[in-house]
């Protein structure tokens, strides 16, 4: 059975939305991956076809269910991300993730989404886990516009620690022209492991392009872990692709701590088509299934 480590927003309509709304308003995206969508469009026109794509894009409970049942997955964890004061989204709430999760709680993990600009981010995260029973937090600095190591995401990473919940933060590039390309490389992950290091750290889409970097930094820390959603694992094998480093790694001194997350609305196809990709790559048996399970059951304390 497979553990998808992150699988998608949250499944409501307007989360599905808000997050199409962010790509759109993140200048350089859709430019980049959608070029049609926005050539010669003014920016509300872009917006609010972005959200009407996102809502429509938006599987039921039910679509959601049989899809983790098709793809042979027996968890899989939603997620939220806030970063209103940023962005100016309006995002889900992370109430919204706990009222979805508890349509199944034995087969879904909630993460909540923290706005590190507000007075006391600590409070919500403080919330989120002692009140809606999320498991853990996750943070894009670059949505933020914040360097991951600044003090206002420091008291993030605290209470975190504090209340033993890993954090989920975005590694690797980014395409948002209005900050630095490279706010999400490896060095700022082993600048928070060395400051925090009882929490758990899930550097997420493996730091790519810099994957060499992020190996080292997982080797070097025990509380790091990496996750390969938003990138095809058929491409691992590519030539010049910058993951060999993940395949040598992850196959040897570092195979227990690679995650399988689908983030399955990023990439257009399937949890199941995902996986199976993972499982064609040159790994050891026991190295596939622990990418695909044992590793993130182990993380979060699941059988």
């Amino acid at each position: 059975m497979i553990f998808d480590a992150i699988s998608s927003f949250v499944p409501t309509p307007e989360a599905f939305a808000a997050a199409q709304v962010t790509l759109a308003r993140l200048h350089g995206y859709l430019d980049h991956f959608a070029p049609a969508s926005v050539n010669g469009k003014d920016q509300e026109t872009i917006e609010r076809e972005a959200a009407d794509a996102g809502r429509k894009l938006c599987p039921t409970p039910e679509q959601f269910f049989a899809m983790l049942d098709a793809s042979d997955v027996d968890r899989a964890v939603v997620y939220n991300e806030i970063y209103s004061t940023s962005l100016g989204v309006r995002t889900a709430a992370n109430d919204e993730v706990a009222t979805f999760v508890a349509k199944a709680p034995d087969r879904l993990i909630g993460l909540g989404g923290v706005d590190p600009w507000t007075d006391d981010p600590g409070r919500e995260v403080e919330r989120g886990v002692r009140e809606l029973d999320l498991r853990g937090f996750v943070i894009s600095p670059f949505k933020q516009k914040l360097l991951p190591h600044d003090a206002r995401m420091a008291r993030v990473f605290a209470r975190l620690e504090a209340l033993g919940v890993p954090l989920y933060i975005h590694s690797g590039v980014n395409w948002w022209y209005d900050v630095p390309y490279d706010i999400g490389h490896p060095r700022y992950i082993d600048a928070i492991a060395s400051a925090f290091p009882k929490l758990r750290i899930v550097a997420l889409h493996a730091g790519w392009p810099w994957v060499m970097d992020m190996m080292i930094v997982t080797w070097r820390h025990p509380n790091v872990y990496v996750d390969i959603s938003a990138h095809r694992p058929r491409h691992f094998t590519i030539t010049a692709s910058g993951w060999e480093p993940l395949l040598h790694y992850g196959n040897r001194m570092l195979a227990d701590r690679v995650l399988f997350g689908s983030t399955w609305t990023l990439l257009g196809t399937t949890i199941a088509e995902l996986a199976k990709e993972v499982r064609d790559l040159p790994l050891k048996d026991s190295v596939i299934e622990a990418w695909l399970g044992g590793n993130a059951r182990r993380l979060f304390g699941v059988a």
